[in-house]
């Protein structure tokens, strides 16, 4: 039998992605780096690696790793989802508000303002940037939060709440804006009532949406589960079958036009207020570590290395923009109602853009490659590299200082 060079290069691929994968985040976490870092950096690397070769470019090579992308997306919002509790959210809402809405606002204003004005980029790339902008990465400054032991300390609990907040905000505003961009790309002949229009239509989907996910959650899932869980003979079967019914979910988010990524955050929201459910999430650990490299690791072989380069100047001013925005926009809100030391604290822990910022670039430039061209798409991995580099070094100084 004659061996194909392309499917080769693809079992290649993957294998390396398997046996380099553990390897990676021991690495990232004996150096207090976020394991998403060196993912994408391990995807640079690959994509280098196999750019001369043209497999980046074949059906079944860009196929078969797109589809794992998306599942990767799949299961890092199911996550998030899981892991957040509406009940908590809407309990701490009153004190988390100020410094939530603050931040996403503020951070929103100043990476559209960037894009649009300093940057001079279209319209509907600068709607994406200020969406990316306003989310936060939960996982990176919790990580050291938690290393300290300061993860159950007011600040630390605050810092989750406004966390979370910002990113199923951002997850709505993504939604919003998947649903508006195919309209914008027409361009002058659309009017503002057809924007308007769509915007409503939109909105309402996304509204019949919501509550769908809710009427499940609340009448629904407790059965399904329970369900599910007599008919298993294994914690992994139970996992699977919740799996299958946020594919489900996703899979309907999508075809409303909101993405998979939507649809799975939601799923995962829906399944956390049953504790059954929750602890199944032992079990999606699993597949969890195996799917979600494939997401950052896509992101890194999509990106150029002559084209990051020649973005650094781009990504330094959208670094700078981002940062400061997001600490600027949340410590100042957080000081009517902490120390300005605990202030900076939290706004230093909310500058990173890891998972949400890089969901929103990636099915953004999926809608039209014009939306998120090579640099933009190159100086927001950097954004998305140096915040999470820089944050989780100066927030440790910062706590392990306050502790002496």
């Amino acid at each position: 039998m004659e061996f194909d060079s392309g499917n080769g290069l693809l079992l290649i691929a993957l294998g390396a992605v398997l046996i380099l994968g553990p390897l990676t985040k021991s690495v990232c976490r004996r150096l207090g780096m976020p394991v998403s870092v060196g993912y994408i950096v391990m995807g640079l690397v690959m994509g280098a690696a196999l750019r001369p070769f043209d497999a980046l470019t074949t059906p079944v090579f860009n196929g078969a790793f797109s589809a794992l992308a998306q599942l990767g997306i799949v299961a890092l919002l199911f996550r998030v989802g899981l892991r957040s509790h509406t009940s908590t959210l809407l309990r701490k809402l009153p004190s988390a508000s100020i410094i939530w809405v603050g931040n996403v606002v503020g951070t929103f204003a100043i990476g559209y303002a960037l894009a649009r004005y300093g940057l001079h980029w279209s319209l509907e790339t600068s709607l994406t940037i200020g969406t990316a902008f306003s989310a936060t990465s939960i996982a990176v400054s919790m990580g050291v939060w938690d290393e300290l032991g300061l993860a159950n300390s007011d600040v630390g609990e605050m810092l989750l709440d406004v966390a979370e907040l910002d990113d199923l905000s951002a997850a709505v505003l993504l939604a919003v804006l998947l649903g508006a961009l195919p309209l914008l790309l027409i361009g002058e002949s659309v009017s503002w009532l057809q924007i308007g229009t769509s915007l409503i239509g939109v909105l309402s989907k996304l509204a019949v949406f919501m509550f769908g996910c809710y009427l499940f959650a609340h009448f629904l899932e407790a059965r399904f589960t329970e369900f599910n869980r007599r008919k298993s003979d294994t914690s992994a079967s139970l996992t699977i079958s919740i799996l299958g019914a946020g594919l489900v979910i996703a899979a309907i988010a999508d075809y409303l036009g909101f993405s998979i990524a939507i649809g799975a955050l939601f799923a995962g929201l829906a399944f956390s207020r049953d504790p059954e459910a929750v602890r199944s999430d032992a079990s999606f650990s699993y597949f969890y570590e195996f799917l979600t490299p494939f997401f950052f690791i896509h992101i890194g072989m999509q990106t150029d290395l002559s084209v990051l380069i020649s973005a650094i100047d781009v990504g330094l001013v959208m670094f700078i923009a981002a940062a400061l925005s997001k600490l600027v926009f949340t410590a100042v809100p957080a000081m009517l109602s902490m120390g300005g030391r605990d202030a900076l604290n939290l706004g230093v822990s909310m500058i990173p853009r890891a998972e949400i910022a890089l969901v929103v670039i990636y099915e953004c430039r999926a809608i039209d490659e014009d939306i998120v061209s090579p640099e933009v798409f190159a100086g927001m991995v950097l954004v998305s590299l140096a915040t999470s580099m820089v944050s989780p070094i100066v927030l440790r100084r910062m706590l392990t200082e306050k502790r002496v």
